[in-house]
């Protein structure tokens, strides 16, 4: 009888750590709650609503006449949107946070085939475009190309900063990037286009050694003749 009764007193116990040890949540490592994350977030403003900083990463990577395939990643921070972490996430496609309105001012047919978005844990975004452009001539070298990005209308700010913080180009002949940029005002809104341009420069290959030796036989060899 005794051991019945110690056992009945113990089942209270025992059932209240079964339902404590179910209540216990583990989160997954890195794990980043959206709808948390961009509660009462206005999609619709910059956080920076004067004068919003974007980052430009380009890289050329193949270029037939005047026809341009590139990579451009545009980075820019939104300190509303930082959460606790040490890592970089993958943004998914049903989150919308404000993003600069970045477009190609002179390119023809342009053609966006890839697009990621990561966020940071410090709220500093990361949006990776994969672009094919028709590119307008220069009109002094028809072999050299500009790459004109602007914004289209300074979406969520009144004016968007664009930084060209690196540039390459593997492209045989077309290894010359420079860079300038060009304020205008269009319907009283003010832009900061970055004039990006792509230059033809051949390679002239130096003679060998075995080339200038021939030469310089063949020209002892005029010599004497002579």
């Amino acid at each position: 009888m005794i051991f019945f009764y110690t056992i009945l007193c113990l089942l209270p116990s025992l059932s209240a750590s079964a339902i404590d040890e179910d209540l216990i949540i583990e989160r997954r490592p890195h794990h980043v709650d959206w709808e948390d994350l961009f509660m009462e977030y206005n999609k619709y403003s910059a956080p920076d609503r004067s004068r919003q900083e974007v980052n430009l990463t380009l890289e050329i990577i193949d270029i037939s006449f005047h026809r341009v395939l590139f990579e451009l990643v545009q980075t820019w921070r939104d300190e509303r949107l930082r959460f606790v972490g040490s890592v970089r996430v993958p943004v998914p496609s049903h989150i919308q946070p404000w993003y600069p309105d970045t477009y190609i001012r002179n390119g023809w047919d342009v053609i966006v085939e890839q697009k990621s978005l990561e966020l940071n844990y410090d709220g500093t975004f990361s949006l990776r475009q994969k672009y094919q452009a028709t590119l307008d001539l220069d009109e002094k070298n028809k072999l050299d190309l500009t790459l004109v990005i602007s914004s289209f209308n300074n979406y969520g700010t009144e004016r968007i900063n664009y930084n060209l913080i690196s540039s390459k180009s593997e492209v045989k002949n077309y290894e010359h990037i420079s860079l300038h940029k060009v304020s205008r005002k269009s319907d009283n809104i003010y832009f900061d286009d970055l004039h990006i341009g792509i230059h033809y420069s051949p390679v002239i290959s130096q003679p060998t050694t075995t080339q200038k030796y021939e030469s310089s036989t063949l020209a002892q060899s005029n010599n004497s003749t002579k």
